[in-house]
């Protein structure tokens, strides 16, 4: 190649490295052996996730069945497995630094860029089919925007892996390491020209720099924008009150209606020939007996000491770990499903249980409204200032859950936090349990017992929760760890019997024992907190 097609300009050609650099040509061929590993590792895992997938979208595994999307993404799945196999072999090889492996190296640099190639194509495709037909993903309905999100998320691995790849064509084509293994010298490459041109703008400055606006302008509009969106902003450690408290005990008990009166009816013989008006079904025994228990009301009392609530043993109240600049605030848990924020609105369930709290324990600094965070902004908090609780709630289905969300909500429960879920629907129910399904995989939803500690400050529950609708079943239930309740899962919708009047059908009694059983989970929830933040600060 002349200097002539080159734009490095005549000074700098002799700056340019062209001796044999056995340095460079080994540190190549160490980065092409571990480009193989990411290759067999997405042709191991790949196949599994997608079927994962595929399996929690039945429509959107119907459509990409119908379409061939499912037999291209497999292939394409296929190819990177090829393609890291070629790089092992080649690596190998290169070990060898002879012009065969060299070519070798170059090959399977080529073939792993096409696979790429290959699976944005497979994935772009999808992903417009789906928008196309207007079907959801993990249960979220999709636009140009989230569209644009999805394809994002799954494609930028792949994109990580071409410009690995590109860079080491180029650094290939570079007159040092080419001759380390073909032997043969000269002047600069292809990739010296590449690498010179980066760092000194080429010939054309002016022209390299607008092209350097343009390459960061998309980059800035495609990848960091997304990335920055995904964060979600920041977030204002939580303060819990400072002080100490030995709360006193207020009892919520069942208390059975009063009895009916007996109505007195007349027993036959079957084969009596004189016809009787027979009692009907609401007089029978069976009835009687459900009539009793569906009528059950709360006798919920409201006689809790106020501001004795908390732990230390004080008559003020509080936390010894809290802090006097505290405001206590209600942090929902936004999934993207049906009903998240359900009580958000003028409903007020948010707020007016807020009120509640402030009246019944006396802390009087509390939040004007409730607010709504990602599970994935919960990894901003700092250790000793995360949530001690977080509540999660729906009418039906949940949205989407991403693998690092599952992560970091497992990892904000073990860190000292409570997650409160709360049953709006059967379908809710099904969803939260297959969640917490894949977020404990080794910690079962278990029975809490009616004579947990959770049952017992600063309100007693001798009969333990209420469960108001069973959407769930009657029973509350939890995930435990080291002693501790990390989750504590609502059956019946206490979220409904929060709301203001007109927007809900419950008793004063049951509204009273919805609001004194959250009091207690936030006691319970404050109580463990203010034990892990006393360990992390030690």
């Amino acid at each position: 190649m002349s200097r002539a097609k080159l734009s490095i300009p005549a000074e700098r050609i002799g700056e340019i490295p062209t001796n044999p650099s056995v340095f460079k040509a080994r540190v190549t061929t160490v980065a092409v052996l571990m480009l193989a590993g990411l290759g067999l590792a997405a042709w191991s895992w790949g196949p599994p996730a997608l079927d994962a997938f595929l399996s929690r979208n039945f429509a959107v595994s119907t459509l990409f069945a119908g379409n061939g999307s499912t037999w291209l993404l497999k292939l394409c799945l296929q190819l990177f497995g090829a393609a890291g196999g070629l790089c092992l072999l080649a690596g190998m090889a290169g070990l060898f630094r002879n012009r065969p492996s060299y070519h070798a190296l170059r090959f399977a640099l080529v073939i792993t860029c096409l696979a790429v190639a290959a699976y944005l194509f497979a994935a772009w495709q999808g992903a417009f089919a789906i928008l196309r037909a207007g079907l959801e993903i993990n249960g979220n309905k999709q636009d140009n925007a989230t569209i644009l999100m999805f394809i994002w998320d799954v494609a930028w691995p792949a994109l990580a892996v071409a410009l690995y790849a590109i860079w080491l064509l180029v650094v290939l084509r570079s007159r040092s390491v080419s001759a380390a293994f073909t032997g043969e010298t000269g002047g600069p490459l292809r990739g010296d020209h590449l690498l010179e041109d980066l760092r000194t703008h080429g010939r054309d400055p002016r022209q390299r720099r607008s092209v350097y606006a343009s390459v960061m302008t998309h980059f800035v509009v495609i990848i960091l924008i997304p990335w920055l969106l995904s964060m979600r902003g920041c977030v204002e450690p939580y303060r819990v009150p400072k002080g100490s408290g030995n709360p006193v005990v207020a009892m919520v008990k069942m208390v059975k209606p009063k009895k009916k009166k007996k109505q007195k009816t007349l027993s036959l013989r079957p084969n009596s020939a004189i016809l009787f008006d027979m009692p009907d079904l609401d007089r029978t025994a069976v009835d009687e007996m459900l009539e009793k228990q569906t009528e059950l009301t709360y006798d919920a009392t409201t006689n809790a000491k106020s501001g004795k609530m908390g732990k230390g043993g004080g008559s003020k109240g509080g936390w010894p770990e809290g802090m006097d600049d505290y405001k206590i605030r209600f942090i929902r848990l936004d999934h993207g499903g049906d009903g998240w924020d359900d009580g958000m609105n003028e409903s007020a369930a948010d707020l007016n249980f807020l009120r509640y709290f402030a009246t019944a324990t006396g802390f009087k600094k509390i939040a004007d409204k409730g607010e709504s965070h990602s599970i994935s902004l919960l990894a901003k908090y700092p250790e000793d200032g995360i949530p001690p609780f977080v509540y999660l709630t729906g009418n039906g289905a949940m949205g989407r859950v991403t693998t690092d969300d599952i992560r970091i909500l497992r990892e904000y429960c073990l860190g000292g936090g409570m997650l409160i879920g709360d049953a709006g629907s059967p379908d809710f129910h099904q969803s939260f349990t297959r969640l917490m399904a894949q977020v404990f995989p080794d910690k079962p939803l278990l029975d809490i017992a009616d004579d947990d500690m959770i049952y017992q400050v600063p309100f007693g529950f001798p009969n333990g929760a209420p469960a108001f609708w069973h959407h769930g079943g009657r029973r509350a239930l939890g995930v435990k760890h080291e002693g501790r309740w990390v989750v504590f899962y609502h059956p019946g919708d206490m979220n409904d019997a929060w709301k203001s009047q007109g927007f809900t059908d419950v008793s004063p009694e049951m509204r009273d024992a919805a609001m004194n059983l959250g009091v207690n989970l936030i006691n319970y929830a404050f109580n463990q907190w203010d034990e892990q933040v006393a360990k992390k600060r030690k």
